[in-house]
């Protein structure tokens, strides 16, 4: 497996592609939730990608800088591919982007938008819930925080 971060303006336009394809998949066609996933803030982040020695990508996140969708960084769009659930991929695809956040922009504070019925596996990274459950694009969300030493 091989791990990449790029900020959008170093990304090809096939990884582009790729990233926007499996985001539809997962977000649109298999959780059923029709909305634009296109809302801007890509262009600012930087995306972390998983792929296989065939550069298939299995796994993705956006990294996003202070003030974009929070007062804090933020991390997205997080997504690992059917195949590798509950392998353990996805604890370490959420692990490396917390990493990058603080290494990159000394991020000590990173708050998520998480579908509900994944607070446990947040909650396994350190993630703390926030608020109430609210619904977003028709599917029940909480927000969550982590607060780095």
């Amino acid at each position: 497996m091989k791990w990449s971060i790029k900020h959008f303006n170093e990304l090809t336009n096939i990884e582009v592609y790729e990233i926007i394809k499996l985001r539809t998949e997962v977000f649109v066609v298999e959780q059923e939730s029709i909305y634009s996933d296109c809302d801007n803030k890509d262009l600012d982040a930087y995306h972390l990608q998983l792929r296989d020695e065939q550069n298939q990508l299995l796994g993705y996140l956006r990294m996003l800088d202070r003030g974009v969708s929070y007062d804090s960084y933020s991390i997205g769009r997080v997504i690992i591919d059917l195949q590798l659930r509950g392998t353990g991929y996805g604890e370490q695809l959420v692990r490396r982007g917390v990493a990058f956040i603080a290494e990159h922009w000394g991020g000590q504070h990173i708050t998520i938008s998480a579908q509900q019925r994944l607070t446990r596996f947040y909650e396994k990274v350190g993630f703390q819930v926030e608020s109430e459950p609210y619904i977003e694009d028709g599917i029940p969300h909480i927000q969550m925080s982590l607060h780095l030493n």
